[in-house]
């Protein structure tokens, strides 16, 4: 998608068409696909001709030579063609230069998005409706007029400052969607001085600290309801998977269980990424709140690598899976979206067992850390001393004892809002426990957030003492 100057973003909106649109959407989805399958092809003869890339000028006249039939599309829609193949040229020349395993253009499609251009491609009929042009003398694509709110600031954006539309398919949900540009405020820039450290994980996808003047505020993002939504994904593929092996593939069985399982797949893909993008916002908002410009994030990369050999194999089948499917990479590119700021990550060694009050290296168990230096017998979160640690690595470039004069705040946030039980049982997060003194605030539009755990620090055990 060509940007224009500025910063844009890109809402993503499922719409229905009606019948007759929707034929001619399929239609022209299909054929933009045979003409990018020809551009492809065309690229290829080129390169063994002239054993050089195309110019812009040269792909346009390589695209205008396919059949007249698959040319029958709005002249921007194939302009986005050449636009397109060329950046993913660009894309295969940078990864190759930088030493990656990476393959030229090659796979053929059979449905492509159909892009729209501004002034041009879509336009507001009179009444009301979203009209998308397939050309001069060819009925358009015509729909009731989407609404569009700004990520950023809530607000509803007019469609005069829409920019390029595509009109996408998706195979395994079998629904249509607009994907609208439009341009957004600019973010504000965040003070480099101020530091929060991150401990990525796969319960709890972020755990943010950051030292006040005053105390350490620790914030722990649940993400259990991730959790829940791989697990029901993963035992329906599991059974769909198992019905299809008795089947004849092709056969009309087998194809009511493939398209069961695609649509699965797409709720669940859908699903998690609302929660990745709730996990972030959360953590973008702490940062704004907090003005830090330098975020630094425990570096796990590697650590689902080279699991499954048996001279190395550390962790169990069902671990290995929870490894493979956790979208750590995605979560830190949406937080690097919403507050501006290019993530450092830092080596988190023994950053859960190592005390943040005198430095000393235990092995929690369970959630809890407890020191067993018996001089300290610090207390806290385990996610709450990994974050604690990657943030005084971040401040002074090795693990630091933290001011143990200063309390420390742990504040927990559901990634996703409540849902309403059914039974008149109260929710055990909203319990107040008689042992552990949390105190838990109002549920606020469905988030229950869980405040003030007095967490010991070395020095209140030794006055207490």
């Amino acid at each position: 998608m060509k940007r224009t100057a500025g910063e844009y973003r890109v809402a993503v909106i499922p719409v229905h068409l009606p019948a007759d649109s929707y034929r001619r959407a399929h239609e022209a989805a299909h054929a933009n696909a045979l003409l990018w399958n020809h551009a492809v092809d065309a690229l290829h003869d080129f390169w063994d001709q002239a054993e050089t890339d195309p110019s812009t000028k040269e792909l346009r006249h390589l695209v205008a030579a396919a059949d007249p039939a698959l040319r029958e599309l709005h002249s921007h829609t194939k302009q986005a063609i050449t636009d397109d193949l060329l950046d993913a040229v660009a894309t295969y020349r940078a990864n190759k230069a930088e030493g990656r395993k990476v393959r030229a253009p090659w796979r053929t499609k059979q449905y492509r998005p159909l892009a729209f251009t501004r002034g041009f491609g879509w336009r507001i009929t009179p009444a009301g409706k979203l009209n998308l042009s397939l050309g001069r003398g060819r009925a358009g694509i015509r729909l009731a007029l989407p609404v569009v709110t700004n990520a950023r600031t809530g607000l509803g954006v007019d469609a005069s400052s829409w920019g390029e539309i595509r009109l996408c398919w998706d195979r395994d949900a079998r629904a249509w969607s607009l994907h609208i540009a439009y341009p957004t405020t600019d973010l504000p820039v965040l003070d480099p001085v101020n530091h929060l450290g991150i401990d990525p994980g796969i319960i709890n996808p972020m755990t943010l600290a950051v030292e006040t003047p005053t105390a350490y505020e620790v914030t722990v993002i649940n993400g259990r309801s991730a959790r829940a939504v791989k697990h029901r994904r993963n035992t329906a593929v599991a059974h769909l998977r198992t019905k299809m092996a008795r089947c004849t593939k092709g056969s009309r069985q087998w194809r009511r269980y493939n398209g069961a399982l695609k649509r699965d797949s797409a709720a669940a893909t859908s699903s998690l990424r609302n929660i990745d993008h709730q996990v972030t916002r959360k953590a973008a908002n702490l940062a704004t709140t907090f003005d830090t410009g330098t975020i630094a994030v425990g570096d796990v990369a590697g650590i689902e690598r080279s699991t499954a050999q048996r001279d190395k194999r550390r962790f169990g089948r069902h671990q290995r899976r929870r490894l493979s499917q956790w979208s750590r990479g995605r979560q830190e590119r949406y937080l690097a979206e919403k507050t501006g700021v290019a993530l450092t990550h830092t080596d988190e060694s023994y950053s859960s067992q190592t005390c943040p009050a005198c430095l000393t290296r235990n092995r929690p168990t369970g959630r809890i850390y407890q020191c067993r230096n018996p001089r300290c017998q610090f207390t806290c979160h385990r996610d709450a001393v990994g974050a604690l640690n990657i943030l005084m690595r971040s401040i002074y470039g090795a693990y630091t004892r933290i001011d143990t004069d200063k309390p420390i705040h742990v504040t927990y946030l559901r990634a996703t809002p409540l849902r309403v039980a059914p039974s008149k049982a109260l929710n055990r997060a909203t319990v107040l426990s008689p042992t552990s003194g949390v105190r838990v605030a109002e549920i606020d539009d469905g988030h229950a957030t869980v405040t003030d755990l007095p967490v010991p620090t070395a020095r209140t055990l030794r006055d207490a003492a």
